[in-house]
C-alpha cells in the first residue's frame, strides 16, 4: 500500500494525521478510503519507528515518524537528501544490496544495518522494505530502532560494522538460527560457497580492484542472509550463509561471478555451493545444530576430497548425513548409558603402592575410545558426557565408601567442557548430592591446545581447588598439553606424555625434552607423573630422573574391577611381576 495516493511524477507525498475512524467534522464519518489509508500508516508504525519513501536511486521522497537522530529537525528534513548519506560507510554496499533484493523479491524481511547519526555516531537499526506495482519506482522503507548487534559466540560486532562473521562466530549465529527456526516455524536454508581461487586472485588484483571483490561478496552475502547478519566467512574462500529458503545456490554462484568479473577478476577455480536443510527433524534442536556446526567445521576445514571435487556435488549433504547419524547414535550412548568405565592404577614407582586411579570410558561396540571422546568434542557433546561420567564414578564410589582405603579415581574432563559458561553450576549440582565423597575426586584435564583463553580456564580451575578438588594437566609435551598451560594454569600434578618415556631410553634429544619438561613442572610446584609405562627401564628411567608415580602395563591394564583396587589396594604388583592384567 502506498504511502501516498497521487501517481506517479507527483510532488513528495504527504500524509495527514492518522485519526479514527468516527472522528471529522461534524460528526460525519470519513471517506473508506482516507480510513483504510490511516489503518495501514498506523500499522506501519506500529512495526517501526521511522517510515521512508525513495526512489530507485535512493533519493527520500517522504519521510515521517521517529527522528532517529539522522538529523537535527523534524524528520520530514530528509526529504531530497539520499538515503545512503545517513548510512555507516562501511554499511552502503550491503544496502544497495538490499534496494536490489526489494527490487527482485518485491519484499524483504527486516535486516540488520548501521546508520550514521548527525552527530557523527553509528547505531544499528533494522531496515526493511517493499514495492508496489502501483507505485512503480518507489521503494517503501521501515525502520525500527531497537536493534542492538549481537555479540557473543566470537564474532562481537563484525556483522553490524560491514563484515562478516568469523568461523566462530558463524557457528554461533547457526545455532541461535536453527533453535529460531524450529521455535518460529520459519523454512530456512545453510548455504556452504566455494568460491575456489578466491585468495589468490585477491592477492594478484591491484588493491582497489581487489577491495571492490572483497566488499562485493561481503555486502551480497550479508544482503541475502537471515536478518543480515547470518553470513560468515570461514576461509579465505569459503564462506556460510543461512537465509531464507527462496534463495538458489545458483543464483549465489552467478552474483559472486558478476562481482568478481566487474572488478576485472579472473578466477582460477570455480564457484560451488552445497545447500543443507535446517529443517531435518531427526534429530532434537540442539544436536541438529550441533550436525550442522560440525558440518560447517568440517568444509572450512577440508584441504581437498568430496568438497573440492565437482563430481561430488552432494559431498556436504553426505558429510551432513553422517553427523546427523553419528550424533543420533552418540546421544543413544549417553541417554541409555551404553559405555563402561574401567580403571587404571597410577603407582608409586618405589613400593608398587596405588596413589590413585583414572576412570577411563570405553563404549559399546566401539574400538577406539579416543575416536568417541574426540567427535563428542567436535559436536559439543561431550559436555553432556563428562557430566554423566562424573556421576557414574561418583555411583561407584558410593557402593564400595565403607571400604577403609577407597582410593582416589581422576576423571577425565576436556577443557571444552570446563570453558562452558553454566559448567561450574552444574558440575556442583551433580556432586554435591555425595557429600564428602566427591573429595576423592581428581580432575584431569584434556585438550588444552584448544582453548584460546587459558587465563579463563585456568579462573574455573582455580574455583574447583578452592571448593577441594585437585587438578592434573594430561599429556603434556604432546601438543595437548601445551608450555602455555603449563606457565598459565595452577595445578597439582602433571602428566608426561608416554612417547618421551619410552624414547628417552634410546634418544639423546627425546631425553633432552623430558629433563627439559621435568625441569619446568618442578619448578612450577607441579607432582610428575610418567605415562605408558611399560617395561621395568621405563620405570628405572623415570626413578633416575626423580619422577616417583607412574601408570602404564608394566603395573596393571585397565580394569573394570573397581572391588579389586577398593578392597586391596595396597600393592599392584610384587617383585615387580604384574598382579593384574584386567
Amino acid at each position: 500500500m502506498p504511502l501516498s495516493q497521487e501517481s506517479a511524477g507527483r510532488s513528495p507525498p504527504v500524509i495527514g494525521p492518522v485519526v479514527s475512524p468516527a472522528s471529522g467534522a461534524a460528526g460525519t464519518r470519513r471517506p473508506q478510503s482516507s480510513r483504510d489509508r490511516d489503518r495501514f500508516v498506523g500499522f506501519a508504525f506500529a512495526a517501526a519507528d521511522l517510515l521512508i519513501e525513495t526512489d530507485a536511486q535512493g533519493n527520500i521522497l517522504f519521510s515521517a515518524g521517529a527522528r532517529c537522530r539522522l538529523t537535527k529537525g523534524e524528520v520530514g528534513g530528509l526529504v531530497g537528501s539520499n538515503l545512503m548519506e545517513v548510512v555507516a560507510p562501511g554499511d552502503r554496499k550491503y544496502v544497495h544490496v538490499l534496494f536490489d533484493r526489494i527490487r527482485e523479491k518485491a519484499r524483504i524481511k527486516p535486516s540488520r544495518v548501521l546508520f550514521q547519526a548527525f552527530d557523527g555516531q553509528q547505531f544499528p537499526a533494522l531496515l526493511g522494505g517493499c514495492r508496489l506495482d502501483s507505485c512503480p519506482g518507489s521503494l517503501f522503507l521501515t525502520v525500527l530502532l531497537t536493534a542492538p548487534a549481537r555479540a557473543g559466540n566470537g564474532a562481537g560486532l563484525a556483522a553490524a560494522q560491514g563484515e562478516l562473521r568469523d568461523q566462530a562466530g558463524f557457528a554461533g549465529i547457526l545455532e541461535e538460527r536453527i533453535f529460531a527456526a524450529r521455535e518460529k516455524g520459519l523454512d530456512q536454508g545453510l548455504t556452504l560457497l566455494l568460491v575456489e581461487g578466491l585468495q589468490a586472485m585477491v592477492e594478484a588484483m591491484p588493491e582497489g580492484a581487489a577491495t571492490e571483490v572483497r566488499e562485493g561478496i561481503d555486502a551480497y552475502l550479508r544482503g541475502i542472509s537471515a536478518d543480515g547478519d547470518s553470513a560468515g566467512q570461514l576461509t579465505g574462500d569459503r564462506y556460510g550463509i543461512v537465509h531464507a529458503a527462496d534463495i538458489d545456490g545458483r543464483e549465489v554462484q552467478g552474483h559472486i561471478a558478476q562481482i568478481i568479473e566487474a572488478a576485472g577478476g579472473a578466477l582460477p577455480g570455480g564457484i560451488r555451493s552445497w545447500t543443507l536443510d535446517m529443517a531435518d527433524d531427526r534429530l532434537d534442536a540442539a544436536d541438529a545444530a550441533r550436525a550442522l556446526v560440525y558440518t560447517v567445521q568440517a568444509f572450512a576445514s577440508e584441504q581437498g576430497g568430496e568438497f573440492t571435487i565437482s563430481s561430488l556435488e552432494d559431498g556436504a549433504n553426505r558429510l551432513m548425513a553422517g553427523a546427523v547419524e553419528r550424533i543420533g547414535q552418540m546421544r543413544a550412548t549417553i541417554d541409555n548409558r551404553n559405555f563402561f568405565v574401567v580403571y587404571q592404577p597410577i603407582v608409586d614407582i618405589a613400593n608398587g603402592a596405588v596413589h590413585h586411579l583414572e576412570a577411563l570410558t570405553r563404549v559399546d561396540g566401539m574400538g577406539s575410545p579416543a575416536d568417541f571422546i574426540t567427535f563428542a568434542e567436535d559436536v559439543g557433546l561431550i559436555y553432556d558426557f563428562d557430566l554423566l561420567l562424573t556421576r557414574t564414578v561418583l555411583d561407584t564410589l558410593a557402593e564400595f565408601r565403607k571400604e577403609p582405603k577407597l582410593p582416589d579415581v581422576a576423571i577425565n574432563l576436556s577443557a571444552k567442557t570446563l570453558m562452558s559458561p553454566i559448567f561450574l553450576k552444574q558440575f556442583q549440582s551433580v556432586v554435591a548430592p555425595y557429600g564428602d565423597l566427591a573429595a576423592k575426586l581428581l580432575i584431569e584435564v584434556t585438550e588444552t591446545v584448544v582453548v584460546t583463553d587459558i587465563a579463563k580456564l585456568n579462573e574455573v580451575l582455580q574455583k574447583l581447588r578452592e571448593s577441594g578438588f585437585r587438578i592434573c594437566l594430561d599429556d603434556v609435551g604432546a601438543g595437548s598439553t601445551s608450555f602455555q598451560s603449563l606457565y598459565g594454569i595452577q595445578a597439582d600434578y602433571a602428566k608426561i606424555d608416554g612417547k618421551f618415556v619410552r624414547g628417552a631410553v634410546a634418544n639423546p634429544r627425546d631425553m633432552a625434552m623430558l629433563r627439559s619438561m621435568i625441569d619446568v613442572c618442578r619448578q612450577l610446584g607441579l607432582e610428575l607423573i610418567g605415562e605408558q609405562v611399560e617395561e621395568a627401564v621405563h620405570a628405572d628411567l623415570l626413578t633416575g630422573l626423580g619422577v616417583s608415580l607412574a601408570q602404564g602395563f608394566l603395573f596393571s591394564r585397565p580394569s573394570r574391577d573397581f572391588a579389586y583396587f577398593a578392597k586391596d589396594w595396597s600393592r599392584v604388583r610384587s617383585g615387580g611381576k604384574v598382579l593384574l592384567k584386567g
